[in-house]
């Protein structure tokens, strides 16, 4: 069966005179119908790069896919002419930005924000689109959506435009929503409404959804999948249950035991020493060797494998190098 979307060896450069830069290299994934892949890491580690490159929305002449694909429906995005893309962004591939209030024209009333959203995408009216924004409005949980349609974007709260953009992305239906750390600017309190909201109208309307964040928490609640990045490559993938009980790498390890726990003892939070590298300082061998509390010499001169663990769960670790590997290394 043709998998919803197929993301394979994707490796993107960005400019730098005559000699580009690699920010992400070799990055595998893939998304069914209907489910939620997590994509973690810390700011830096090429999440949103990855997204962008989804849309076909790098920034042109700054950054380019330098290999791989990317295929919706095994047809190749990459392939596609502008125009063709131009059909698939917001009817079948829709996203959702993290700071609403430089994503919605702050000139423009919402209506006509909304609207113009539907018209883009469909053959309605202006009559028939404005009733849709109403109706739409009112399903992302909007009171008097009749009135928040004559409103600006900044008389209206965070959450308030995040629901406005959940709304236009929904607009068509799309099989795909991307949503790029789209609470991360909200209260925790908003944060939860907007996820419980994104879970409910997925139920109701089957959309995959990629969700991207440094979060953890939002992982362990929305997600079905999980893909932990860390200096432009995928260190460790799996079911969510699976990465969370049973981690792999040590930077999953790290990211994992740096989350609050609410057992009732009281312990220190972990921190990670140091930071994701530049793109422009990534090392030979493992990109994590630095950080890591479990490095080994090979570590700073090979680079891992990809192990496969069964069940989808893969791993980019020496640790778990095969016998025969450690025998010829």
């Amino acid at each position: 069966m043709t998998k919803l979307l197929e993301i394979d060896q994707l490796s993107i450069d960005f400019a730098n005179g005559s000699c580009p830069i690699r920010v992400v290299g070799g990055v595998s994934l893939e998304l069914e119908a209907g489910e939620t892949l997590g994509i973690v890491g810390e700011s830096g580690s090429g999440k949103s790069v990855t997204s962008l490159s989804i849309m076909r929305l790098l920034p042109e002449g700054l950054a380019k896919v330098a290999e791989g694909d990317i295929r919706y429906r095994g047809k190749s995005l990459l392939n596609m002419s502008e125009s063709e893309m131009q059909k698939v962004r917001g009817n079948h591939i829709s996203t959702i930005f993290q700071e609403p209030m430089t994503a919605l024209n702050p000139v423009f009333k919402i209506g006509r924000q909304v609207r113009e959203s539907i018209r883009q995408h469909s053959k309605k009216s202006k009559r028939e689109a404005h009733r849709e924004a109403i109706a739409l409005l009112g399903e992302v949980g909007i009171s008097a959506p009749e009135q928040i349609m004559e409103a600006y974007p900044h008389q209206l709260s965070g959450g308030m435009r995040q629901r406005v953009l959940i709304a236009m992305a929904m607009a068509s239906n799309p099989d795909i929503l991307i949503a790029d750390e789209p609470t991360t600017a909200l209260d925790v309190t908003i944060q939860a409404q907007i996820l419980e909201l994104m879970k409910k109208l997925q139920k109701e309307r089957g959309t995959a959804i990629i969700f991207i964040t440094h979060d953890l928490g939002v992982v362990a609640e929305m997600c079905d999948r999980v893909a932990v990045m860390y200096a432009g490559q995928i260190v460790e993938q799996g079911d969510v249950r699976t990465i969370f009980k049973e981690p792999k790498h040590p930077y999953t390890v790290g990211l994992l035991n740096s989350m609050p726990q609410f057992s009732g003892e009281k312990t220190r939070l972990e921190a990670i020493a140091g930071q994701v590298p530049h793109p422009s300082e990534f090392l030979p061998g493992c990109r994590f060797a630095q950080r890591c509390p479990s490095r080994m010499d090979l570590c700073e001169s090979v680079e891992p494998a990809l192990y496969d663990f069964g069940g989808k769960h893969k791993c980019k670790c020496h640790l778990y190098r095969r016998d025969t590997d450690a025998a010829h290394s």
